[in-house]
């Protein structure tokens, strides 16, 4: 995997504010969106949703991030994009009603982004919906006038809690004019007339799926509060019907090129795009008891066909504090064989992370955004 220098990159500072609604709302499960789908035949399956991180560059480091984004961070160089996007599934075969592209920060790299977009409407057409997920921060109307230009259906700012610097939250009324201007509606609102939406939405329990994933740097600042009782498996954005592309309510995870059945993600990928078609990866997953038992939801039992108990996985996922953990636990002990090595494995960090009892935890609305390191150039 080749480490793609990011670009320099000059914050902003604007203003505006607030933010709520219904997580399923705002994150559009309610409604994917007007891009309809061609009719195909009942043999041809359809994927709910892709999200992709393309890059883990930003323009903010937050201390809650569960992928340790930051400024400088790796993201994918075109090629690799390419390939990955041949390895998305045909869509004369297995269709997918949209597509999410975030980060890091995917403003932040717009030649990136761009050059995404591109390849998926290429291969994808009206077919499929773009959607964007930024944080707001370097979003003006020369830039969003070409994400709609690229075809973006959806465009998510995802920044609205504590965790994000006070001058993020302010924009929110800045860019509610700037979508208004450009006809665009607000996606808590129902609408059939085609038009593309947009949400505010943050890492808050109201609006996320619970608390906060014990990953990234919300496991290492003790900003987690996951418990045995967060089944996040068993939730949308979770490991359940990751497999069901031929079902429904298919999802899966991309990390750069690297393919995880959910989004807290196990502790290593279960592929990798740049080698390997994603069908081909869940058809391979299929066979396995193991990810049939995340498939169901239901991580205390993927050791069921290795002689391992659900009894020893309810055991030790309380022992640990949560389904995520367990689940680390598992891969790393019994079913190192079942995932594959990859530029975003974990492996046990986040089971080894034990968060210190004097670790400050920032207070709302606390910046968290770094200024101090200096971006790459290309020289670098």
């Amino acid at each position: 995997m080749a480490v793609t220098t990011a670009p320099r990159l000059q914050f902003r500072v604007d203003a505006i504010s607030g933010a709520n609604a219904s997580e399923r709302e705002q994150r559009g499960l309610a409604d994917v969106g007007p891009v309809a789908l061609t009719s195909r035949g009942a043999h041809v399956g359809l994927m709910e949703s892709i999200y992709w991180v393309v890059s883990r560059h930003c323009n903010q480091r937050c201390g809650h991030c569960y992928n340790d984004s930051e400024p400088g961070a790796r993201g994918l160089s075109s090629d690799e994009v390419d390939r990955c996007v041949a390895n998305l599934p045909d869509a004369n075969d297995v269709g997918v009603e949209r597509i999410i592209l975030s980060g890091g920060e995917v403003l932040a790299w717009p030649a990136l982004l761009f050059h995404t977009l591109t390849r998926l409407y290429q291969r994808y057409g009206e077919h499929t919906a773009l959607w964007v997920q930024t944080n707001g921060d370097l979003l003006d109307e020369r830039t969003l006038d070409d994400l709609l230009a690229h075809h973006v259906r959806r465009i998510d700012v995802s920044s609205i809690d504590r965790y994000h610097p006070k001058s993020t939250i302010e924009r929110r009324e800045l860019l509610e004019r700037m979508f208004a201007s450009r006809g665009m509606l607000d996606a808590s609102r129902p609408a059939s007339d085609g038009r593309v939406r947009y949400g505010f939405w943050g890492a808050t329990e109201d609006q996320w799926i619970g608390p906060l994933w014990p990953r990234g740097r919300a496991r290492a600042n003790g900003l987690s509060s996951a418990a045995p009782q967060h089944e996040f498996c068993r939730m949308w954005s979770g490991a359940k019907n990751f497999l069901e592309y031929r079902g429904s309510g298919c999802e899966v995870n991309v990390q750069l090129g690297d393919v995880y059945p959910c989004c807290p993600m196990t502790c290593r990928p279960i592929g990798s795009l740049l080698v390997e078609p994603l069908i081909a990866i869940l058809d391979r997953c299929a066979r396995s008891p193991v990810f049939q038992a995340l498939n169901a939801g239901r991580p205390e039992r993927m050791g069921e066909s290795l002689g391992i108990s659900e009894a020893h996985g309810i055991q030790r996922t309380r022992a640990l504090g949560n389904h995520c953990l367990w689940c680390d636990e598992f891969f790393t002990t019994y079913g190192r064989a079942l995932l594959v090595d990859g530029a975003t494995a974990r492996g046990s960090v986040d089971l080894d992370r034990v968060p210190p009892a004097h670790e400050k935890r920032p207070a709302p609305g606390e910046p968290t955004r770094i200024a101090t390191r200096p971006f790459p150039t290309d020289d670098d």
